[in-house]
């Protein structure tokens, strides 16, 4: 396949930003008890791990993070601004990022508590800190941008003020509505959205190019509504409505699933890379290799929704090689690098199911070492 990047095409990306503090535990964890644990505090959110990763790909990114003027704001902006002046990002991108509306009003730039211990991950997240986000200060900053860009991609990450029980789902769905005719859209979304559940967000996701969730988000996702939530019948969901979606499997690969199915369930194998440091961000890792070979192309074919699967299992495998969701983000000589090596030591890590009889078993299977890995 070929892994080359397309010409610039600038990338919208809209989410969470936050500051993390990852505590790195060598031993058991028992409760109760003290632990003597390695403290680091790194960047975080969504909107962060996107931007961050394929800025530092020379991608050309203009990111809408949900994050407050306060110090830890002021922290990721300008950190985002040395990332971009590192690889020669215009100053269009730089003044859009150093404006004073890069911030959200109101709000409390929110942190994050991770615990990382023998490749696994758990996360505690500060609620965002608001007293009513505007809708119309993201709409507005969105609207100049595409106003001027046209054929951008938008990657809609979590938009936490979406929990909302007043106006839920009302900026993730704005956002929709203003870029839907031309633009590539491409949603993860995080806890604060997928609490409203699948019937909610039908229409939405209809309207959007590619719809990615882990196996235990779109697993929540789908019971919220009541509905059986086996990843075969997920997938037959998802083919009905001809949503084209990605669900990552954490360590053992992921599924993607195009239009209405017609050309079969691609089966992503995960790659041999050893011992994993840290998941955290490898979703977000995912999405962003997948818009990088994709960007400014809303209609893409079965193949090559197929080679954008294979660049993003790439930049998530690497990602879990460090601690933190972007704080070692590879250029594209080391991303080369990692393909060419990886490549050399695996064959036909993806296959491409179309038999009716075998979907049901795979899937099925993989039902069963899901429920085995949380338990």
């Amino acid at each position: 396949m070929n892994h080359e990047p397309k010409s610039p095409s600038p990338i919208i990306t809209i989410g969470s930003g936050n500051i993390e503090h990852v505590l790195e535990l060598d031993g058991e964890i028992h409760l109760g008890r003290k632990h003597i644990v390695k403290s680091h505090e790194f960047l975080g959110g969504s909107c962060i791990n996107y931007s961050i990763r394929l800025m530092s790909m020379g991608e050309i990114v203009y990111p809408i993070p949900f994050i407050g003027k306060d110090k830890y704001g002021r922290e990721i902006q300008k950190k985002l601004i040395s990332i971009g002046n590192k690889y020669d990002r215009s100053s269009t991108c730089e003044n859009f990022i150093n404006s004073e509306d890069f911030f959200v009003p109101t709000i409390q730039t929110p942190k994050a508590t991770i615990m990382v211990h023998k490749g696994q991950r758990t996360i505690f997240s500060q609620g965002l800190t608001q007293t009513g986000v505007s809708v119309e200060h993201i709409e507005k900053r969105i609207r100049r941008l595409i106003e001027k860009m046209p054929t951008c991609s938008i990657m809609i990450g979590h938009v936490t003020p979406d929990i909302d029980a007043m106006a839920p789902g009302e900026i993730t769905k704005k956002i929709i509505d203003i870029c839907d005719d031309s633009q590539l859209i491409y949603a993860n979304l995080g806890n604060g959205q997928l609490v409203h559940g699948v019937d909610f967000w039908k229409k939405d996701m209809c309207r959007t190019d590619i719809f990615q969730l882990n196996i235990e988000e779109i697993k929540r996702f789908f019971l919220k509504s009541g509905m059986d939530n086996s990843l075969y019948n997920i997938i037959k969901w998802l083919r009905k409505n001809s949503i084209t979606a990605v669900i990552t499997l954490n360590r053992f690969g992921a599924v993607g699933t195009y239009k209405d199915g017609r050309d079969g369930i691609v089966l992503a194998w995960p790659l041999d890379i050893g011992d994993i440091i840290d998941p955290t961000g490898a979703g977000d890792a995912f999405a962003s290799g997948m818009v990088s070979c994709l960007k400014g192309k809303k209609s893409f074919s079965f193949n090559e929704f197929v080679s954008a699967i294979d660049i993003g299992r790439y930049w998530a495998s690497y990602a879990c090689k460090s601690l933190g969701a972007c704080a070692a983000c590879p250029d594209k000589k080391a991303i080369d690098a990692f393909i060419q090596k990886q490549a050399r030591c695996h064959d036909n890590l993806i296959m491409e199911i179309t038999e009716e009889n075998h979907p049901k078993q795979i899937m099925d299977l993989i039902d069963n070492v899901y429920q085995l890995s949380i338990c």
